[in-house]
């Protein structure tokens, strides 16, 4: 008896002849192509129950397919399958309603055991886990889209759950922690599970503070616990204001290292003279880098008429580079591979507006 009907895409033609065949044996009702285009009439001439689309597709890639038909049907279930599952494809998808992502090369096994678990999970639940999509992502994600929805967490045995709002937290709880407690005991999670759940609210509310407030605070707290440092200025002598004004800058690396998909730091100026850095191996190379992209940028932004470019994001094959600049200064980021730049600028921004009003 046919149990579901999947309709599957991948730019490879022995790959989607190979799973449509697998998927077929083990009774399920499938279609497959190569074509994004295709993909998108088969949708809507069939009416799957769930599709599975590579990123790379002909004619149409895979994340404007999933763009089409949650435009032609808003209840559609779509898995992505990236070859490169980075955090701004992962967010990118998360925001347009994609069901879950699950990076290539593609294990059959795998991929049959979670379509067999989709009908008892509930209706456009999103499940993934921590080390692809960060919950400082997550958060922001939520509140930004203003969505009413629970987080269901799980890491090494403990549970926890955060409710949205109206652009906002309005409740967590977590081991005997409740409200803004809860949030930053959550926020140190590096791995675990999440179920996101549309429309739910809780019974109370325990959480008024501006989500952006929260994070930045969970951040300062995972740096104190783990860097033995301290951001207030009452644990030093009074400073001059020239010390403060030398010391921001440090703390700002420093702070900026508390997010985990920042490697290294570096502050200069436009001239070149190193002002602050933190992990980085060769601050006088990145400084030569930083400005040879500066210079790039000037000329693009030149070209296109649009002036100086704020920041610059290049992709490598194992991490990215991240450029900004800042007042006077130059900013530049060293980011792991499955990055979100968007995310990290966010943070840069909150960190660098607390600090120059300190």
């Amino acid at each position: 008896m046919v149990q579901y009907s999947i309709l599957f895409a991948d730019r490879d033609p022995n790959v989607t002849q190979d799973f449509i065949g697998t998927l077929k044996a083990n009774g399920f009702d499938a279609a497959g192509t190569t074509s994004g285009m295709e993909a998108l009439g088969l949708y809507k001439s069939m009416s799957p129950d769930l599709v599975v689309t590579d990123l790379a597709l002909s004619e149409m890639d895979g994340m404007t397919l999933l763009e089409e038909i949650l435009k032609y049907d808003p209840t559609a279930r779509v898995i992505i399958t990236p070859d490169d599952a980075n955090k701004d494809v992962i967010t990118r998808a998360f925001r347009l309603g994609v069901l879950d992502v699950i990076e290539k090369p593609l294990d059959l096994e795998t991929l049959i055991s979670m379509i067999r678990e989709l009908p008892a999970r509930e209706d456009r639940a999103l499940e993934g886990n921590l080390q692809m999509m960060s919950l400082a992502s997550i958060i922001q994600i939520n509140c930004e889209e203003r969505n009413q929805a629970q987080l269901s967490l799980n890491h090494l045995g403990k549970d926890g759950i955060i409710y949205f709002k109206d652009g906002e937290m309005i409740h967590a709880e977590t081991d005997g922690l409740v409200g803004d407690e809860a949030i930053y005991s959550l926020l140190g999670w590096e791995d675990g599970t999440f179920k996101l759940k549309m429309g739910l609210q809780p019974s109370t509310v325990t959480i008024t503070k501006k989500w952006s407030g929260l994070l930045l605070e969970g951040m300062r707290r995972i740096d104190e616990s783990t860097a033995a440092w301290s951001q207030d200025w009452e644990d030093f002598d009074t400073p001059t204001e020239e010390e403060k004004d030398n010391r921001i800058p440090e703390r700002i690396v420093k702070t900026i290292l508390t997010n985990r998909e920042v490697t290294s730091a570096v502050i200069c100026s436009k001239t070149g003279t190193l002002i602050a850095q933190d992990k980085s191996p060769d601050p006088e190379s990145e400084i030569a880098f930083g400005a040879e992209l500066m210079g790039k940028a000037e000329s693009i932004g030149d070209f296109l008429d649009s002036g100086n470019l704020e920041r610059i994001v290049i992709t490598g094959s194992e991490n990215r580079y991240y450029l900004q600049q800042q007042e006077d200064d130059l900013l530049l980021l060293s980011l792991t591979k499955r990055s979100s730049a968007e995310t990290v600028h966010e943070s840069v921004q909150t960190i660098y507006k607390r600090y120059q009003s300190a």
